[in-house]
């Protein structure tokens, strides 16, 4: 046996390197710096759940940009009603009303939406 090794020293040698390599390369996932600042290491499934929660902020943060520009502008538009001279518009003022409740209603059940979802992903992906 002895001999034997002696004479395929060279194969066994690359044999045990090269399932080494293999071994290394299936098990190790490539990994980068988070993007929340911390110096953590992420792979790539990570980086995308962490991409994802930043977009929909980023989107929750636009949507309530938004319905603050659409209150704003609804003030202003009927302001100038009432400077115009024109008479008050009850029924104007309370659809506005209504329209406003109805954005923020739908802005509040969306937010709450895309937080479950991203608690669901984090469960997934095995973060709590």
């Amino acid at each position: 046996m002895l001999e034997w090794i002696k004479k395929n020293h060279k194969t066994i040698i690359t044999g045990i390197v090269t399932v080494c390599l293999c071994i290394w390369l299936y098990a190790c996932d490539s990994q980068v710096r988070s993007l929340d600042g911390s110096d953590r290491l992420v792979n790539r499934a990570e980086l995308q759940l962490e991409l994802d929660t930043f977009i929909g902020s980023a989107q929750l943060r636009m949507l309530d940009l938004d319905r603050q520009d659409a209150f704003r502008a609804i003030v202003i538009e009927n302001s100038l009603l009432l400077v115009q001279g024109q008479p008050f518009n009850a029924l104007g003022l309370l659809t506005s009303i209504f329209g406003i409740y109805g954005l923020t209603h739908a802005g509040s059940k969306v937010t709450c939406y895309c937080k479950k979802c991203q608690e669901k992903r984090k469960a997934k992906n095995g973060n709590t």
